[in-house]
């Protein structure tokens, strides 16, 4: 008799359950991992335009703005004496590119051609990037300096 060559029905399923596991076990991993990478990209975001709004100001020596308008983002400078504006980053709304949400007591933060918030924030700016099981934060000192990680929720 020839000896047969390949799989038998039985081989094929007992592989195809330990994929199936293994798969099953893994999804709630991504999921997690999927969301934080979200709230680590609206965070460099939002940090970026405020770092944009600071280094308009200082190089083109005039006022530049970082506004907050709901869950939206935008950079706008000051491009004459009359006060006319550019747009340097439109409007970008966190919740429907990243999921998350936007959640600050300032509305805007304004910074003359030094560099620095104009007038200076009252205390320190925090701003809350908030997931669905997640949460972050940016913090801007009063000068409107952009803290390092470690300013609290």
């Amino acid at each position: 008799m020839r000896a047969r060559r390949g799989y038998t029905f039985v081989e094929m399923l007992i592989v195809f359950v330990i994929m199936a596991s293994l798969v099953a076990f893994s999804l709630p991993k991504f999921a997690v991992l999927q969301e934080r990478s979200r709230l680590t990209s609206a965070r460099q975001e939002l940090e970026a335009a405020i770092a944009t709004a600071r280094a308009a100001a200082v190089q083109k020596g005039r006022t530049a703005r970082v506004r907050f308008n709901g869950n939206q983002v935008s950079v706008l400078v000051t491009t004459s004496s009359a006060g006319a504006t550019t747009t340097l980053l439109p409007a970008m709304p966190l919740d429907s590119v990243y999921g998350v949400t936007l959640s600050s007591s300032d509305t805007a933060i304004v910074y003359d051609m030094r560099g620095f918030a104009s007038p200076r924030l009252g205390a320190t700016g925090m701003f809350k990037l908030i997931g669905k099981s997640r949460r972050d934060s940016v913090c801007v000192t009063a000068a409107g300096q952009i803290m390092p990680r470690g300013c609290s929720l």
